[in-house]
């Protein structure tokens, strides 16, 4: 994929494709609107797939070429059931033959079936390191691409003339450039993670706010590989990275079970409506933003409220430390500034979280932003990587969540922050993209800065394809009481 990108950039800018070509994935953000964490260079070394698309359909073909006898050189299409075979030998030893259509079972199907764990039958699969990852990269964006070529060759039958406004647009726009208006394609709003799906889940937010007011809690939960459940279901000699189908599981069950605590046990108090959406932004391990709005008898009033909630101390050794032990391995932030100025959240040389935090004897409400949490100079302090660490360095957290689920779970009251469609727009800012970047022996660059429609440039890791051949969810919107619908002519088509 990303040789094929190369090739083209480099023919259309009339530079010679032989040279000799650094190709690099830039920090930098196409534009100031682009949201920070999609375009941000990968933290960790992992196999992932990033591809280019004018129409932003994933490609369906690959580089697989057969020499038939007697025949010309031919390429091969990713629905051939010997794709597979060719692509990954090791996988199929004997030639096994790989999903083709007129199967009783779809292609998603099919591979979660190859990537399934069985008793006493060896999966050469699940032992492939890094080329699992990239077949499980590839078996996604196949399923993907033929999904989307779906929906481009029967707009007719998914009744895309019911876009109404859509179509009056295209003609003005036609009529005004003096020619005829072209076929429309429509990437519906059913097709997760589509520009139209996020726009509606982010009106159907607005439309929770404005039912039962704004947000009161702001929680990320993010996996941890060094989970038991996780470790003790390795391979011998097995690293967890190799695994994402047991981390994408594994996660999932960790996930309901705080959700239960929260939504059922009530255990920060009573919730009328939540939004949850499970991101992976190049880091290797998925995580959870969860937004959730409390009953008026249980909301957040005032700094004694917030204390009994959050916490962003070090607690106290001698009276727990199994927390302890849990904070200094997962709720410290860096460190980063002075004494790690090449941290990923270092920008212009300052941290754009804001650590260190300064000390504060008690916690504060803030009048736009989260509150500014108690953060005492005591004697409470470790040392991690040869580095001394206070209360300055941690991250808020709750102290019942944190121990009894062994995770980062950063928990920040946001029920005084103006801005609330700030929250949202970050909860819902889209797929992974990349910017590429293509040197030329140092003659200068040729840079590759548009993202044009979905999937032009999107960014695909193991962890990510993982969940969604999983089909495991990734975003919902939840509420306890009924509410004015922000879509109640959807079904007449009127939106986009």
């Amino acid at each position: 994929m990303m040789r094929e990108l190369e090739q083209q950039v480099l023919q259309e800018e009339g530079h010679d494709a032989s040279e000799n070509v650094t190709m690099y994935i830039s920090d930098d953000r196409l534009h100031i609107s682009q949201h920070r964490g999609r375009y941000n260079a990968p933290k960790i070394n992992e196999i992932a797939m990033v591809f280019k698309s004018s129409c932003g359909i994933p490609p369906n073909n690959r580089d697989i070429w057969i020499y038939p006898r007697q025949r010309e050189l031919s390429r091969i299409s990713t629905l051939n059931p010997n794709y597979d075979p060719m692509t990954y030998v090791l996988f199929c030893p004997c030639g096994e033959r790989g999903f083709h259509i007129n199967q009783s079972y779809s292609e998603l199907q099919f591979y979660v079936h190859c990537l399934s764990v069985r008793r006493d039958i060896f999966n050469p699969i699940l032992y492939g390191g890094n080329l699992m990852q990239q077949y499980v990269v590839d078996s996604y964006v196949k399923v993907e691409g033929n999904r989307l070529n779906f929906i481009r060759h029967n707009q007719r039958a998914l009744r895309v003339e019911s876009y109404l406004g859509l179509a009056d647009h295209i003609n003005t726009l036609a009529t005004e450039a003096g020619v005829r208006p072209g076929i429309t394609l429509i990437l519906l709003s059913s097709f997760i993670g589509s520009p139209r799906e996020m726009q509606q889940n982010f009106q159907a937010a607005m439309s929770i706010v404005r039912d039962f007011g704004k947000p009161d809690l702001f929680l990320t939960f993010t996996c941890n590989p060094k989970w038991d459940e996780i470790k003790q279901n390795l391979f011998p000699g097995q690293k967890q990275h190799y695994r994402p189908d047991l981390i994408a599981r594994v996660f999932d069950i960790k996930k309901k079970a705080l959700l239960q605590d929260l939504k059922k046990n009530c255990i920060l108090g009573r919730i009328v409506a939540d939004i949850h959406v499970i991101e992976f932004q190049k880091r290797g391990l998925s995580h959870m933003h969860l937004l959730w709005i409390l009953a008026d008898e249980d909301k957040i009033r005032d700094p004694e409220s917030i204390d009994r909630i959050v916490s962003a101390e070090l607690p106290d050794e001698a009276l727990d430390s199994r927390l302890h032990e849990i904070v200094k391995a997962t709720m410290i932030h860096g460190p980063c500034g002075e004494l790690n100025p090449y941290s990923p959240c270092m920008a212009d040389g300052i941290c754009t979280n804001g650590y260190p935090k300064k000390f504060r004897e008690a916690t504060a409400e803030n009048v736009d932003g989260y509150p500014m949490y108690r953060r005492r100079d005591n004697a409470n302090h470790v040392t991690t990587n040869g580095t001394f660490v206070d209360n300055r360095w941690i991250v808020p957290y709750s102290p019942y969540l944190t121990k009894k689920y062994n995770a980062h779970i950063n928990v920040e009251i946001c029920s005084s922050i103006k801005s609330i469609k700030y929250i949202f727009k970050y909860v819902y800012k889209g797929h992974d993209c990349a910017k590429v970047v293509f040197e030329n022996n140092g003659q200068g660059s040729i840079t590759w800065d548009e993202i044009k429609t979905f999937l032009d440039a999107r960014y695909v890791s193991a962890p990510e394809a993982m969940w969604r051949l999983l089909e495991k969810n990734a975003r919902k919107i939840s509420c306890y009481h009924s509410f004015t619908s922000a879509f109640a002519g959807h079904a007449a088509g009127v939106f986009l």
